[in-house]
């Protein structure tokens, strides 16, 4: 049942139930406003046209013609007080649908690639460059020992070899451990981004525009290692994407937008 609203003195609408109660939440209206449902003889004010049409009734005044009445006065307009509803019977409160509350696709503006790129060296560095930095400082602790005690070829070839494998460990469990934390944890937070995210103006969101929750994020983070094979092309997509767009974004539902 469409309901129409007159606004500024003209006929607006007409408006679905829900669009009718968005407009209320927007501010678009208030419940003071004169509005005129299907059945109707004459406008009424919203809320008393929006507790009819959630009981499915109308008034006893009925319009044998679907055409809207002639628009009151202006003075009227103005003048118009707040609806007195009548109280529901507990039958009628049983028999009244619940408020509807549609979530729609929200068209936020996407983070370009290049800024996506930066932000990912920015993480890239945070969590790998001190594990370069303790392996370059190894390595020279190692070659400083090696020259004071003296130690043999073969022997410096094992600690070398050593040195390189706790690297390598070091690497993988920060790839596949902390990097799932750091980028899981910070994008399901209030903050929405990892630091090099916040570091170039943007945030992770879902479909709705809403903050991630932990599974989803923990889930948007796996699906970068499918992004990454082969050759990062699932991240290069972003590039010819309208919405920018990576494949791990379209296997979440998930975008990058800017704040």
């Amino acid at each position: 049942m469409g309901i129409t609203v007159l606004k500024h003195n003209a006929p607006w609408g007409p408006f679905t139930r829900e669009q009718i109660q968005q407009g209320l939440d927007r501010g678009d209206f208030t419940l003071q406003y004169l509005a005129h449902a299907p059945g109707l003889n004459q406008w009424l004010p919203l809320g008393e046209v929006i507790h009819h049409v959630d009981l499915g009734t109308s008034p006893a005044s009925v319009a044998q013609a679907g055409n809207l009445p002639p628009v009151p006065e202006r003075q009227k307009i103005a003048t118009a007080q707040p609806p007195s509803l009548p109280l529901l019977s507990e039958k009628e409160t049983e028999l009244a649908p619940p408020p509807l509350v549609v979530k729609h696709k929200v068209q936020l503006p996407a983070a370009p690639f290049f800024a996506r790129f930066i932000a990912f060296l920015i993480d890239c560095a945070i969590l790998f460059a001190p594990i370069v930095v303790f392996f370059a400082l190894g390595s020279l602790t190692l070659e400083l020992r090696g020259w004071w005690e003296q130690f043999d070829q073969e022997s410096m070839t094992q600690e070398r070899a050593l040195l390189w494998r706790n690297f390598l460990r070091l690497l993988s469990l920060t790839a596949f451990g902390f990097a799932w934390l750091y980028a899981a944890g910070l994008e399901c937070s209030h903050w929405q981004a990892t630091i090099g995210k916040q570091w170039m103006g943007m945030k992770v969101t879902d479909l709705q525009g809403e903050r991630l929750g932990f599974l989803r994020a923990t889930g948007r983070h796996a699906a970068k290692y499918l992004s990454a094979l082969p050759c990062f092309l699932g991240f290069i997509m972003a590039i010819f994407s309208s919405r920018g767009l990576a494949w791990h974004d379209r296997l979440a539902d998930t975008r990058v937008v800017r704040r």
